[in-house]
């Protein structure tokens, strides 16, 4: 999706269509405007203006039945982030690869080898070693029966039991509870203050101040001048500055997505109302309910969050859960689930 909105920029420039970027993406006088660009504009202007409230009003209802999904899905912030992180774990990996030759040790065949630290014996091995959750699974099966009560009849709490699937079925005490994650529910954090500092800087200084930071605009203000330097010769202090900035916020400040950032934490204030293209996880299915601890769902999830919670504001519709469900019991879904 990234890669088709910079293409739609990129066409934008070409032909001169005007079709603007993310930032204030539409069509001549008719954009779709950020958010908080929006509330700036009012603030900066102290006045309620028309085009931004119309526009602002828009994006909460596009918030509202998509959610997050435009800091997974358009956002340039997590994928420079990613962009970095690949190249680091290059290096790291050819590092290793060398320091390996100079010992006269074999290279590393895959990734995985340069995350098991070494050993003292091939027990310590074999704890360190990532299981699945099938192979957890087998272990538990074998290890612990299904208990019941002699006269009632009914399963144990699930602390001391651990039912295969069909038990589950019923033994429902078996099952057991939701991981949760760190950012279920509506949470006020770091971000927050970060937006009431941003608004509040705007109102006093009278111009829209998160936008000279803003990754989202400075990265395409970034493409924009490699365009014109391409196609037109022309230089701009703001291809050195941009980068830089872009690069502090990205590489440097780390937890810009989940800590730092206004953007993100206004669209999450949104979200809140979302129950529309959400996660759902089909019970029957999951490894949890037939008694195996499996968290994969939750330690994929960029965002930190468990996709068995009823709220999630935080979720991104990135299908990072999605993927990494080793039962493949979770699924996105446009409309809520019915009752």
């Amino acid at each position: 999706m990234f890669a088709l909105v910079v293409a739609l920029v990129a066409v934008g420039l070409a032909f001169r269509t005007g079709t603007g970027t993310p930032s204030s993406f539409g069509w001549d006088a008719v954009a779709a405007l950020c958010p908080l660009g929006a509330l700036e504009t009012m603030l900066g202007a102290r006045e309620v203006m028309l085009h931004p409230l119309l526009l602002l009003v828009s994006m909460v209802v596009a918030v509202a039945v998509v959610g997050k999904a435009f800091c997974a899905w358009i956002c340039p912030a997590p994928w420079l982030s990613r962009l970095f992180k690949l190249r680091e774990r290059a290096k790291t990996k050819a590092d290793a690869s060398a320091r390996r030759n100079e010992a006269g040790e074999a290279p590393l065949d895959s990734p995985a080898d340069e995350e098991i630290p070494a050993t003292k014996n091939a027990n310590d091995h074999a704890a360190v070693a990532p299981r699945s959750p099938l192979a957890i699974t087998s272990a538990a099966e074998s290890a612990r029966a299904c208990k019941t009560d002699a006269i009632t009849g009914a399963c144990a709490p699930h602390e001391v039991c651990s039912c295969t699937s069909a038990d589950a079925r019923h033994c429902p005490t078996c099952a057991l509870d939701p991981v949760g994650g760190k950012r279920d529910g509506i949470r006020l954090d770091t971000r927050h203050a970060t937006l009431m500092g941003a608004l509040g800087a705007t109102a006093v200084l009278g111009f829209p101040v998160f936008c000279l930071v803003c990754p989202i605009g400075l990265t395409f203000a970034t493409f924009i001048g490699l365009w014109h330097l391409f196609q037109f010769n022309e230089t701009s202090w703001g291809l050195v500055i941009f980068p830089a900035i872009l690069v502090l916020e990205v590489v440097f400040l780390r937890t810009w997505c989940a800590k730092i950032c206004p953007v993100s934490a206004l669209v999450s204030l949104i979200a809140s109302t979302n129950r529309t293209l959400r996660p759902r996880v089909r019970r029957e299915a999951c490894l949890r309910t037939s008694g195996t601890d499996c968290r994969v769902c939750v330690d994929a999830c960029p965002e930190q969050v468990d996709p068995h919670s009823p709220r999630i504001p935080e979720c991104s519709k990135c299908g990072a859960c999605v993927e990494a469900c080793p039962a493949g019991a979770i699924d996105i879904k446009l409309l809520p689930k019915r009752k």
